[in-house]
């Protein structure tokens, strides 16, 4: 296991200039998983590796990395074709907070079909429970607002408390038709006869029994007292699909609504009646609803509707963020995070922030492929792809906590690489400014100032040998410079100083500093550009 962690160390500090701890988890855990089961240890050794690697020169890394073959773990590219004339298909996410990144594998995943079958994409939201699963009003337009963002297409969008009148009506039916039945007993005794397949009295009523219990929950039963119950087989041999409960009475201030509606669907019921009424069909879902497509299968018969196509796929864990809306919802309460857009967070609005771009991420999505299994985000290779697509960006540099340093040069001008197809000219003054970490790291040893000449440190003597490029390259930044604050995902913030051509740089721009990282420039705050990291 160290060994390989060290051989990435290499290959990563080779690639980036100096090898990052965390970049090398998910290499590890991809040729040894039992490492998740101790990851303080993963990370403690994974430290020590890379302090090791970090301590060599560049000859001596390339002649280890020359001793290895790295083989990258390859991703499905592409997604399996479907007997399917028109794939019109839906996402179905609670209003009550914002998208998340583990979000993204439905929406991106629904898109693709709907696009390559001549569908549609459904956006439904489910907001059919005013106290548990509060929405959030600002919720409703950032939902649709970052799906676009994207790159879906919404054909159609659907709010569940807007439509009580057709759950109403569907459940009202059922009742005629004897398939359904208000049930008042208590939880312990509902519980009991479930788990023992036996009928209770409720389920005795004739459908204008029902009908009248059923006027009473709308009018006047109290929360709690009473549920539409769904008739199916009471020997079914998985007692939560034994006459499962269809409606509920919730009392509460909906956010949309107010508190025109006491009675409410509860998921299987509304997500059977939306799918056939919206035209659903095509539905891609997680493993961990296969019982509930067992329950929607009785409303689609008794009803005589045909059902969707299914395929399902696994959810993408999120380790290491915090990915619970309820936490989230918490944190900004309480003033730990600034919003659902800080940078801290795996919110779409927050890696938007950050400058990752949503080409990436749908291709992330799509090789993840549709398979059963579960799987984890992979932010290496996330980062990876985003890298890919930004690899046109504007080069800079940057240099974080600057340490004045005498060349001893005097005044010239030199031309830098900007991005591929274009140079910058820097006009550099007899001194310049090294970050303090490439300073203190580098201290007493020859260093080359990229593109410049070679200075020893902490001297600032120019080294005889000026065409030596063997020795470690490290950026620098002379006057004018820009003040530049840099915020990071893991909370830290770092000031420094940034070339000139920053200055110029629209919002939402993304750059390249040099040997640091990709960063999204935002805004212009107190004297400062800020900007906000997305990677290395």
């Amino acid at each position: 296991m160290r060994e390989t962690a060290r051989k990435w160390a290499l290959k990563n500090a080779l690639d980036h200039g100096k090898a990052q701890a965390n970049a090398l988890v998910g290499k590890v855990i991809g040729e040894f998983p039992e490492a998740k089961k101790n990851i303080p240890a993963l990370k403690k050794m994974l430290d020590e590796v890379a302090g090791e690697v970090n301590s060599l020169g560049r000859e001596e890394l390339e002649k280890e990395v020359s001793g290895f073959v790295f083989e990258e773990k390859k991703q499905r590219e592409d997604l399996p074709e479907i007997k399917i004339k028109q794939a019109n298909t839906r996402v179905a996410p609670n209003p009550s907070g914002y998208l998340h990144i583990g979000h993204a594998k439905a929406f991106v995943l629904c898109d693709e079909y709907a696009k390559r079958y001549k569908g549609q994409l459904i956006l439904r939201l489910e907001d059919t429970d005013p106290k548990i699963k509060k929405p959030l009003p600002e919720a409703y337009e950032a939902i649709p607002e970052d799906a676009k963002w994207l790159g879906c297409n919404i054909g159609k969008k659907a709010i569940q408390s807007e439509r009580l009148p057709f759950y109403y009506k569907h459940a009202e039916e059922l009742i005629r038709k004897g398939h359904a039945y208000v049930c008042s007993c208590a939880a312990t005794e509902l519980q009991k006869n479930r788990a023992e397949g036996i009928e209770c009295g409720c389920r005795k009523q004739t459908p204008g029994q029902a009908a009248r219990e059923w006027n009473d929950m709308l009018h006047r039963t109290k929360e709690g007292r009473a549920v539409l119950r769904i008739k199916t087989d009471m020997k079914h041999p998985n007692a939560s699909v034994r006459d499962w409960p269809a409606m509920r009475i919730v009392e509460g201030n909906h956010p949309r609504v107010g508190t025109k509606f006491r009675v409410w669907p509860l998921y299987n019921f509304s997500c059977a009646v939306d799918d056939h009424l919206l035209g659903v069909t095509l539905v891609l879902r997680g493993k961990e609803h296969e019982m509930n497509a067992e329950k929607q299968k009785y409303v689609y018969d008794y009803f005589g509707w045909i059902e969707p196509m299914v395929l399902e796929y696994g959810l993408l864990k999120v380790e290491g963020a915090m990915a619970h809306k309820s936490d989230i919802i918490r944190g900004i309460k309480e003033g730990k995070f600034t919003g659902w857009d800080d940078v801290r967070l795996p919110t779409l609005r927050a890696l938007r922030k950050r400058g990752i771009q949503p080409e990436a991420i749908r291709k992330y999505m799509i090789s993840l492929g549709v398979k059963p299994t579960d799987s984890t985000l992979d932010w290496d290779i996330l980062y990876k792809m985003n890298r890919q697509i930004l690899q046109g960006s504007d080069h800079y540099y940057f240099v974080a906590e600057p340490v004045e340093l005498e060349t001893g040069l005097g005044e010239k001008t030199v031309e830098l690489q900007k991005n591929p197809s274009e140079k910058r000219g820097v006009s550099v003054k007899s001194s310049v400014f090294i970050s303090k970490k490439d300073f203190d790291e580098f201290e007493g040893k020859t260093i080359r100032l990229k593109d410049l000449a070679n200075v020893e440190l902490p001297s600032g003597k120019l080294s005889r040998n000026q065409t030596d490029h063997s020795f470690p390259k490290l950026q620098w930044v002379c006057e004018p410079s820009v003040k530049v604050k840099v915020f990071k995902p893991d909370g830290s913030i770092e000031e420094g100083l940034a070339e000139e051509g920053v200055s110029k740089l629209k919002e939402g721009t993304v750059v390249q500093f040099e040997r640091y990282g990709f960063c999204r420039f935002d805004r212009d705050e107190g004297g400062f550009k800020i900007f906000y990291y997305a990677h290395s």
